[in-house]
């Protein structure tokens, strides 16, 4: 009488417990390198935010003949843009009047007050008159209103002319005066993994340029001739 054939052991081989591994392994790898991809295309969506607030400014700027001025928030994590139809001036914050320690300005204020101010021997604390951008009935645009940076971005810091050091709390602004002339501006941007963008805005054109890595330039006022310009730039 033929016997049937024996039933295979029960349980996995070492070569199949080795399979299993892999196959897990791949999958945790490829988890990660899903969320490494995600969590980059949300920093370049946030750096393309940062750049397109800068296009904005300048384009109100040219348009209205006015003083615009992108706000970067590092508490609300936001940027926004506002507006002023007063002549403004730019002064370096280490470079204003003893005694001037309200920086709520961001580095605007008005010239003449400031040079009356300066005549009489007092601390200059005359304030660029910025404001929510409004349409002709006087209601705030809602496109220009402080909007998100990104889902876990975060501001690095920012770093202009107007600020002896760079900006790595508070608020920081980037200003853009009538004809669109600004200053040169770079702007860092990390997600929850630390890596970092940096957007770099040009002086005259506001034009934009995403590195996507901690742009650290040798010199960022004392060798731009064009920012040298526009620290005590009176707006026309």
């Amino acid at each position: 009488m033929t016997r049937a054939p024996r039933r295979a052991v029960e349980g996995l081989t070492l070569i199949e417990v080795m399979i299993v591994f892999v196959i897990m392994a791949l999958a945790a790898a490829g988890a990660t390198l899903g969320i490494g991809a995600l969590t980059r295309t949300e920093l370049r969506s946030s750096a393309m935010r940062v750049a397109a607030a800068a296009s904005f400014a300048y384009s109100r700027s040219v348009s209205t003949g006015r003083t615009v001025r992108v706000v970067f928030d590092f508490e609300q994590q936001t940027i926004g843009l506002e507006e002023t139809t007063g002549r403004v001036a730019i002064s370096r914050i280490d470079e204003r009047a003893r005694g001037a320690d309200d920086e709520t300005d961001l580095g605007a204020v008005d010239p003449w007050e400031a040079a009356r101010a300066k005549l009489e021997s007092k601390p200059s604390r005359a304030r660029g008159a910025f404001g929510p951008i409004t349409d002709p009935d006087g209601d705030e645009i809602d496109f220009y209103k402080a909007q998100p940076l990104g889902s876990g971005i975060r501001f690095v810091k920012v770093t202009t002319p107007t600020y002896p050091e760079p900006i790595v709390e508070g608020r920081a602004a980037l200003y853009f005066f009538p004809g669109g002339r600004t200053q040169r501006a770079l702007v860092q941007i990390a997600d929850a993994s630390e890596t970092v963008y940096t957007v770099e805005i040009h002086p005259l054109t506001g034009k934009a340029k995403v590195h996507p890595f901690p742009y650290e330039p040798p010199e960022l006022t004392e060798g731009d001739e064009r920012a040298r310009a526009h620290r005590h730039l009176v707006a026309a």
